[in-house]
């Protein structure tokens, strides 16, 4: 009985006209026909209530729906799912993650390979196959690397074990290569392991070619990004004479280089550092822990009117400077934000000194000389010249500054008289006539000293006298 036979009798029923053509038996006895072909065993339609094996192509266009819902295929060529399992190799041609993207344990940047079938051999060595993830895919190993694979136990404690081992050939065309294992004493941790199947393994080095012996890996278990360089052993190489750590970012390691810094905590296993064999950089910035910009000096050389100097951000060289420059003696440091040409001195707010501002200092003389008659009158003014180190300052520079000028003599009382005169001179030249400023004494052999005392804002002070003799 086929479909056809069925659609005939079908189609008799729906035709007859004749009277007592038993029309009711007819039509029980199709629908028994209709039952029967729909439990059938038959390779033209398929089953909603059993197994069955669709031979040709299907074609669902408002999509599908498999299981209890969970998941949707449809017709806009999306799948929703709750997981995916491969087993062999996925290809995208995009990867788009939503939101976040989680890699648990140690990622490696590379050669690897996953290891399809183990083949002991008679001397002991071991032949790898290597899956093929594409039709035209080769293992990139070479001789001589070594090879580092980590088995997962799939337990509840996510236990697993490493395994080392070095390759002594390799056979592009069946993608296999054969190894030698390394013995316990060889490996970190004293124990090693046979390679298995399914295993993922990578080149953790070369035992021979320097250029296949760095690699670089994060280990989210440890907290940091490591770069390894010299790696020509499973067990890793630190102390005086050399280091396969060659940088590394993130919570430090209890490697040779860094165990002094971490033995005297100077640095911190739970603060991220960051560390290399050699580190160039263009533009840093240093940062406090409130996150505010920490300028670096700079040291600008000799002072110059042509240049600009800043205390903030230099557009130029990308980063926050204080400059620094060199002048009469002392070593001045910029105090504005934005450019400045003023001449670094004492009393410019532009500039601060940071070394030689202690070096105050006072010269004195007469412009009379230092030979005074005693037969005639005379006038002089004796000069007071302040220097900080190498630079005369100005009266104008020291309008902060308290300036006293006394008289000292054996007169004390003409001295006195003389000092309560003079109390509000603040000038740095002080005219003195041989008829008015002289003690009474000064004839008779006397000398009288003229001094000069200068009180800075800091309460320090520097003074320096002239004395006139007969």
């Amino acid at each position: 009985m086929t479909i056809d036979d069925i659609i005939q009798d079908l189609e008799q029923i729906r035709d007859a006209r004749r009277p007592s053509e038993n029309t009711a038996k007819r039509v029980g006895s199709a629908l028994i026909e209709m039952l029967q072909y729909l439990n059938a065993d038959t390779d033209e339609y398929l089953h909603k209530n059993k197994d069955d094996v669709m031979k040709g192509l299907l074609t669902l266009m408002k999509g599908a729906v498999v299981g209890d819902g969970k998941i949707h295929m449809n017709p806009d060529g999306s799948i929703i799912c709750d997981n995916i399992r491969v087993n062999g190799s996925a290809i995208f041609d995009e990867l788009v993650f939503n939101h976040q993207n989680v890699l648990e344990g140690d990622t490696y940047f590379t050669d690897k390979g996953i290891i399809d079938r183990v083949e002991a051999l008679d001397d002991g060595t071991y032949r790898l196959t290597f899956r093929k993830e594409y039709d035209k895919d080769i293992i990139s190993f070479h001789v001589n690397d070594i090879l580092l694979g980590k088995v997962n136990n799939l337990d509840e404690a996510k236990t697993y074990y490493s395994f080392y081992c070095r390759i002594t050939s390799v056979d592009t065309n069946a993608n296999t290569a054969t190894v030698t294992v390394y013995d316990d004493a060889d490996v970190p941790g004293g124990k090693n392991y046979p390679p298995v199947a399914a295993a993922r393994v990578i080149r953790w080095g070369n035992s021979t070619d320097t250029s296949r012996q760095s690699v670089w890996f994060v280990s989210s278990n440890d907290g940091r990004w490591l770069f390894l360089q010299g790696v020509n052993k499973p067990v890793l190489e630190d102390s005086d004479t050399g280091s396969n750590y060659a940088a590394l970012f993130g919570l430090p390691k209890d490697i040779n280089a860094l165990h002094k810094l971490l033995e005297n905590k100077q640095i911190d296993k739970n603060l991220p550092v960051l560390y290399a064999q050699t580190l160039l950089y263009q533009n840093l910035i240093q940062v406090d822990y409130t996150g505010a910009p920490q300028y670096q000096a700079r040291d600008c050389g000799l002072w110059t009117k042509s240049r600009k100097y800043i205390n903030g951000y230099d557009e130029t060289a990308k980063g926050y400077y204080k400059d620094r420059v060199w002048w009469k003696g002392c070593y001045w440091e910029c105090a504005v934000a934005s450019s400045t040409e003023s001449e670094p001195r004492y009393g410019n707010a532009d500039w601060t000194c940071i070394l030689g501002g202690s070096n105050m200092a006072i010269n004195i003389y007469s412009t009379y000389g230092n030979f005074f008659p005693i037969d005639k009158d005379w006038q002089t003014d004796i000069v007071a010249e302040v220097w900080n180190a190498e630079m005369r300052l100005k009266k104008e520079e020291l309008t902060k500054c308290t300036i006293t000028w006394t008289r000292e003599s054996s007169d004390e009382d003409g001295d006195t008289a003389w000092n309560a005169k003079h109390k509000s001179f603040t000038d740095l030249t002080l005219p003195i006539s041989s008829t008015t400023d002289l003690p009474s004494t000064w004839t008779a052999g006397s000398k009288v000293g003229y001094r000069i005392t200068i009180v800075f804002p800091d309460n320090s002070q520097i003074e320096e006298s002239y004395s006139i003799a007969v």
